[in-house]
């Protein structure tokens, strides 16, 4: 009996990691020649897929709660990566631009 509730619990752990993990949004180009798509782990660390290849990784260590950068596109091939950090007056907001390939 014991052994089925520790199977039990470990299995609704294992379903809560994975359902905090599957966050993702994705991005269009304005000419709608590139789409991206930002996806977070269980600390919100954003990475970049483009073609099916990962592009970026967050280079920091992940948030206590729940955050979503924003894009903003320069033009086709290049974006800005944007965190406002709303909950601590800009403490920790963060820029990154990020160029997916050369003209």
């Amino acid at each position: 009996m014991k052994r089925s509730i520790y199977l039990i619990c470990v299995c609704i752990l294992s379903c809560m990691i994975t359902a905090c993990g599957n966050r993702s949004a994705t991005f269009v180009s304005p000419n709608r020649d590139n789409k991206i798509i930002v996806k977070y782990d269980f600390v919100s660390r954003p990475s970049i897929e483009y073609n099916g290849d990962s592009v970026w990784k967050y280079p920091g260590r992940g948030f206590n709660e729940e955050v979503s950068f924003r894009v903003e596109w320069i033009d086709d091939n290049t974006f800005k990566f944007i965190y406002d950090d709303e909950s601590h007056s800009g403490k920790y907001a963060e820029e990154f631009e990020i160029v997916l390939k050369e003209n």
